[in-house]
């Protein structure tokens, strides 16, 4: 099997669990945890899939109906300057749809934010190493107004209309065909559209993989999201200015995953089902995602 190192940006393949944070389910990582030192490009499908209402941990009864689907098609680019230093760049193209009991209430579909990322490897080797991770989300969505009015919609918008720094931090360790990985990612959201402003996210992971075939390995991971609640800085969005109501928790997904490797071809499929989650009153949460990338390095 070939050597398994973990992509620095293994974090931002999170995927935010509620609908009013799905400015940040936009970056997946593309198979970063195979070491690759120069140029790689990946393009990866995720269809995230939101119908379950929830009032802080519990699901309401009966469903709501309410249903939003994201499907998300992003292109993603690493260019190496050096065995230490790695940027990456993340442009994706989504398409929203909400519903209700199965009648569709509105859509949006184009650009999504793009995502301008370094890693730095400051200290270890091939086989274990520490990196940290500067970066930023672009404004490059475009904004999506509620039904019938010129107000923001945080649910359908592709993008947010801030600029998003972010910090992070990644340990990657190889023992023979086992592959083990510890992240976290920090979003520093900014004022958007109409002044809405996203929570702060802290992204949590840790993944395991083995290499139980010459060109396949089986992984499984638990992605955690910690999310702030939103402000509504101006009262445009929401009518009243400040903190926004139902916004903001916590959530663990389980990640099982099938990888398929070649020479300088890889692929993935992946799927993450929550099993823990709490969040600030009463919210529409992510139910699944299904995720394939594939991934060419030159």
């Amino acid at each position: 099997m070939k050597r398994i190192v973990f992509m620095a940006l293994a974090l931002a393949a999170l995927y935010a669990p509620a609908s009013h944070a799905c400015e940040f389910c936009t970056l997946h990582n593309g198979l970063g945890q195979y070491n690759n030192q120069g140029d790689l490009v990946s393009v990866t499908y995720r269809m995230t899939t939101a119908s379950t209402t929830v009032d802080g941990g519990s699901a309401v009864q009966p469903s709501t109906g309410e249903k939003l689907v994201i499907n998300t098609t992003q292109l993603y680019y690493q260019h190496s300057f050096s065995d230490a230093l790695k940027v990456q760049a993340v442009l994706p193209n989504i398409q929203k749809t909400a519903s209700t009991n199965g009648t569709t209430d509105d859509s949006s579909s184009g650009l999504g934010d793009a995502i301008l990322m370094a890693r730095y490897t400051f200290w270890g080797d091939a086989t274990q190493f520490a990196a940290a991770i500067v970066g930023a989300k672009l404004p490059t969505g475009a904004k999506k107004d509620a039904t019938g009015t010129t107000v923001f919609s945080p649910d359908l918008a592709l993008g947010t209309g801030s600029t998003d720094p972010l910090v992070g931090i990644v340990y990657n360790h190889n023992i023979g065909n086992w592959n083990y990985s510890a992240d976290a990612l920090y979003k520093i959201a900014g004022k958007g559209y109409d002044g809405y402003q996203f929570g702060n996210v802290l992204n949590l992971g840790l993944n395991g993989y083995y290499g139980f075939h010459e060109y396949f390995n089986a992984g499984l991971g638990l992605a955690g999201e910690i999310m702030a609640a939103d402000k509504d800085n101006d009262g445009t969005v929401t009518g009243t200015s400040g903190t926004v109501d139902n916004t903001g928790g916590t959530v663990f997904f389980a990640s099982p995953a099938l990888q398929f490797t070649m020479k300088n071809f890889y692929a993935e499929l992946a799927y993450q089902l929550p099993v823990y989650r709490n969040f600030t009153g009463t919210q529409l949460v992510v139910d699944n995602k299904l995720i394939f990338s594939v991934r060419y390095a030159f």
